[in-house]
């Protein structure tokens, strides 16, 4: 028991300084926070992307072949689905913006009946004062410039991440099994096959989240769609592609991606379809989460209903929308380290049992990938360097 303690001691310093290093960290990276966005969504293509590269390199293509294999492929089938898509996006939005005055219209005659109907209680309000203070209308010629020169330059600035991220993802697909030499030369002999066990993990946890999460928007998108085409809602596909697209934030994503179903609906069509709208998105999510949530994620991340929330409250205060994307798997690597620091310095279980049944069976990583093919290439190159013998006279 004492022993217990004195250990728990060290590790409660060992936090603590780990703390105060990524204290430290933070501040320098909030310095330079400009190139956090590319780097960003940079790390994500490689995760996203690696797998491909490593299993080409596996059949002999050399990486950079394979990163450029891999580009080309994606890039393809994002040209012949925006030739499927495109049409039918642009003739929708074409008609949002011919009805969007008819919608405008709607919504204030609704807004108007609520007023009246608010008169004498202790929630009434006035449309004059609600509709002043939506309103831009007082806002001077140089206000009005200058939000103008804010967009524009936040316009500007997407767009350049957009261009520089790829860019950066290529040379880092490339030169990963480098990176991963050098990153391996810095980590003490000693704690070698801890840090590359825990590095496992946390690829498995966060690689797999963004992969299945993309994929699980995908699918509920499609679904969506198709169920609000079914029930004759007008704009049912951009409808169907917000909710699928806000399906990648998890538990909040879904139901702030229906809502421009209902607001179409009550605007557009009927209560009754506005009723049939939510029936949609209600019985879409509840295939999401019972059939194919589980088989896509495969118990990637463990992390409880709670949890969730309580980490995509923090993301979205701290970080906005960047914070409630990352905010998920950022607390499940958070729960993958403290928990392996508690089993292993603290219990003081062996390395191999210091992974809980939780994550499910484990293959090989994107860490172990590179690893695998670049003792593949060590190999090879050592067989071809081995000296022919020569033959017995």
């Amino acid at each position: 028991m004492t022993e217990r303690l004195r250990r728990a001691g060290q590790v409660s310093w060992s936090v603590v300084g780990v703390v105060a290093l990524l204290a430290i960290v933070a501040l320098v990276v909030w310095t330079v926070r400009v190139v956090l966005a590319p780097l960003i969504l940079a790390g994500t293509i490689v995760f996203l992307l690696n797998p491909v590269v490593t299993r080409l390199q596996r059949h002999h293509v050399p990486r950079a072949a394979g990163a450029g294999i891999t580009y080309l492929t994606v890039i393809g089938a994002v040209v012949l689905a925006g030739f499927l898509v495109v049409p039918l996006a642009g003739a929708q939005a074409r008609d949002l913006s011919r009805e969007w005055p008819q919608i405008q219209a709607n919504v204030e005659r609704w807004v108007d009946a609520r007023a009246e109907a608010s008169k004498g209680k202790s929630w009434e309000f006035d449309r004059k004062e609600l509709s002043d203070a939506l309103s831009s209308s007082q806002l001077s010629v140089r206000q009005q410039l200058d939000r103008a020169f804010r967009l524009g330059v936040a316009v500007f600035n997407v767009l350049l991440i957009l261009v520089l991220a790829p860019i950066i993802a290529f040379y880092l697909l490339v030169d990963l099994p480098h990176v991963r030499r050098v990153s391996e030369s810095l980590i003490p002999a000693g704690a070698k096959d801890e840090v590359m066990h825990v590095a496992h993990r946390l690829n498995r946890a966060v690689g797999g989240f963004f992969r299945g999460q993309l994929m699980i928007a995908a699918i509920v998108g499609v679904l969506c769609s198709l169920g609000l085409a079914a029930i004759g809602l007008k704009f049912w596909f951009l409808v169907g592609m917000i909710a699928g697209l806000f399906n990648i934030i998890p538990l909040i994503g879904p139901w702030v991606g229906g809502l421009p179903g209902v607001a179409i609906a009550l605007t557009t069509g009927s209560p009754l379809q506005a009723l049939g709208v939510l029936v949609v998105m209600v019985g879409v999510q509840q295939v999401d989460n019972h059939f194919i949530t589980p088989q896509v994620m495969h118990r990637v991340i463990q992390l409880h209903p709670a949890a969730v929330v309580l980490a995509l409250v923090a993301g979205g205060h701290l970080g906005g929308f960047l914070g409630l994307l990352f905010a998920v798997p950022l607390t499940a690597a958070l729960k993958i380290v403290l928990g392996h620091i508690w089993r292993v310095h603290v219990l003081g279980e062996p390395l191999t049992d210091a992974s809980p049944g939780e994550d499910g069976e484990r293959g090989p990583g994107l860490v172990e990938r590179v690893l695998e093919a670049d003792e593949e290439e060590k190999e090879k190159k050592e067989k071809k360097e081995e000296p022919v013998a020569a033959p017995a006279r």
